[in-house]
């Protein structure tokens, strides 16, 4: 029962994470027209909030491998909540940015946190399959405001939908207040020494990579698809995000698929698999000539992607057991750097090359991952 409340509470803080990612996706467009932002404007918006993501995914793993995860998992959630409801409510764009990077600090707390947490609550066996189905609970609520605006914009603005999300924030707050979390590892005295060494250790450099590869796969995909589809094959800007929508089906899908096969199939296989679906996937999108034909391309892709974070990061959660909190910091915060170099790499070679550079992605991971599964069986 101890263990299943603290997965319960990385779950629901995976959940937060997925609801802080795509916010801004879906506001973006009522919060320009409220303050009639323009193009530049709206962009230096949403660039706090990677900033916030990288700071917030640098903190967490020293901090929960000093003090524990209580402490940061709270302060993770009520800035969580405090973030949404200035997103919410703001006055001006000058509040607004402030409230985006917190929201951003609390996501990538929360992204790495939850990840260490549901691997220290884990037994090796189960290690994969679990944080397969964290990374589901990241697909519900990345596709959860979406959805909700969408739905609901006839009705209501967005503040009041984002405002209530941050009241959700503040009752699992409470709920964590509840939580008995594992304890900080080192107590009695912080190993700087360890920590400076662990980021010149080859194998959590590999798997940092594997993710440093897959991050960019996965900002390519969410980010570009769509102009792609409109740029090389004239789609219509409605046909192109209806395809988009269904990448996260298809991770949502694959994710909790995932939870029972990780237990059955090694996942070298599982990654080959996966990255061969990658390259279905963007030779379905590269010669889509019909809506049916990018939704198939798209629901590849997303089932492609679910599997590279969990394994990647179980096999750094089993080889840095001491010191997983540090060791997924190192490693996500390498893969934020593989999303935002990648996305804006394809901006100078051209959005047409997208295919091309999803299945270079691909060929990468098989190849480093192949490299440290070999290493940490030696």
């Amino acid at each position: 029962m101890k263990n299943t409340k603290v997965l319960i509470a990385g779950y629901l803080g995976m959940f937060f994470f997925g609801v802080a990612f795509l916010v801004m996706g879906a506001v973006l467009p009522s919060l320009a027209a409220k303050f009639s932002l323009s193009e530049a404007e709206s962009s230096l918006l949403v660039s706090f909030l990677p900033i916030g993501l990288i700071f917030g995914s640098l903190v967490f793993g020293p901090v929960i491998d000093k003090y524990g995860y209580k402490s940061l998992m709270l302060a993770a959630m009520a800035l969580g909540a405090i973030g949404l409801e200035t997103l919410a409510f703001g006055p001006n764009p000058g509040i607004i940015r402030i409230g985006i990077f917190i929201i951003g600090i609390s996501g990538g707390m929360l992204n790495g946190a939850t990840n260490a947490l549901v691997s220290d609550a884990s037994d090796d066996k189960s290690k994969a399959a679990n944080l397969s189905l964290l990374g589901f609970f990241y697909c519900v609520g990345a596709i959860s405001i979406p959805l909700l605006t969408g739905a609901l914009s006839k009705y209501f603005s967005y503040t009041p939908i984002v405002g209530v999300a941050g009241a959700l924030m503040v009752l699992t707050f409470v709920f964590y207040l509840f939580v008995d979390f594992p304890k900080a590892k080192f107590q009695q005295g912080f190993p700087i020494k360890k920590i400076l060494g662990m980021a010149k250790e080859p194998l959590l450099l590999l798997f940092s990579f594997v993710l440093f590869f897959q991050s960019a796969l996965e900002g390519l995909t969410n980010n570009w698809s769509p102009q792609y589809l409109t740029g090389s094959h004239g789609f219509s800007a409605e046909q192109a995000q209806y395809a988009l929508s269904f990448v996260v089906v298809g991770m949502a899908i694959s994710r909790l698929s995932l939870s029972l096969i990780l237990k059955k199939i090694d996942g070298v296989k599982v990654i080959v698999m996966s990255m061969g679906l990658i390259l279905a996937g963007a030779l379905c999108t590269l010669f889509a000539q019909s809506s049916t034909a990018a939704v198939a391309g798209a629901v590849l892709l997303g089932l492609g992607l679910a599997a590279t974070f969990p394994i990647a990061l179980g096999k750094v959660g089993e080889k840095y057991k001491e010191m997983s909190g540090t060791a997924f910091s190192l490693a996500l915060v390498i893969s934020l750097f593989g999303n935002t170099l990648m996305n804006l790499f394809i901006g100078q070679i051209g959005v047409e090359k997208l295919p091309l550079l999803q299945i270079v992605c691909a060929v990468m991971i098989i190849i480093l991952f192949a490299v440290g599964n070999k290493q940490t069986s030696k």
